[in-house]
């Protein structure tokens, strides 16, 4: 049985809970059946960019899943404060990998549609701190980590300028964003961030 045939259109109207609808077309469905068809959902939209299915919305919303990768990368950031020296450049790779494409899906993704809905001033703010915390990562690349001085000097600037970041969007740019942008476009957003995330390099933004 095709997934259209499963979800007609008039169960699964956008936002309303998949899971739910699957129920009320047949109270047998199990949570495995259920989770079976949300993950070919996901493989159907991941591999067919431009044609999602109509009306399903997988995933999280952005504000959650930014909130989820700011507090990752603090505790990834602290943890590279507290390292042995032989740690450090391990684990420096494993925050970056957290920490650029998660920059890139926001400047890509996330503060275009802010600027749609009005919000320059503040996106001008997120870019430019931006800008500092890659300022900063690039010093790190050029300082060796056994350099004790200067290694632990830039990374406490640099836990510093993402702790910044992470404080005005939580407090300033998320209550803005969601006062203006509904539920279901803030759960596309997160899908379409994710997906920028898997295009993502390790480079410079520039």
């Amino acid at each position: 049985m095709g997934i259209r045939q499963v979800l007609p259109h008039r169960f699964t109207r956008r936002g309303e809970d998949v899971s739910r609808d699957l129920r009320v077309l047949s109270p047998g469905f199990g949570r495995e059946s259920i989770l079976h068809i949300g993950h070919t959902i996901r493989f159907y939209q991941m591999h067919t960019p431009g044609a999602p299915i109509r009306g399903i919305e997988m995933g999280q919303n952005i504000l959650n899943l930014l909130r989820q990768e700011h507090a990752k990368m603090l505790m990834q950031l602290g943890e590279l404060q507290q390292r042995e020296i032989r740690d450090r450049a391990e684990l420096f790779k494993e925050m970056k990998n957290t920490l650029l494409p998660h920059m890139a899906g926001e400047e890509r993704v996330f503060y275009p549609r802010l600027e749609e809905q009005g919000l320059h001033d503040l996106v001008t703010g997120s870019r430019e701190e931006h800008k500092i915390i890659q300022a900063l990562i690039d010093r790190l690349n050029n300082i060796s980590t056994a350099d004790e001085e200067d290694w632990v000097d830039v990374m406490s600037q640099l836990q510093e300028a993402v702790r910044g970041h992470v404080d005005r969007e939580e407090k300033t740019v998320f209550p803005e964003a969601r006062q203006k942008i509904d539920d279901a476009l803030l759960l596309r957003i997160g899908n379409r961030f994710e997906e920028a995330k898997g295009k993502a390099h390790l480079q410079p933004l520039r």
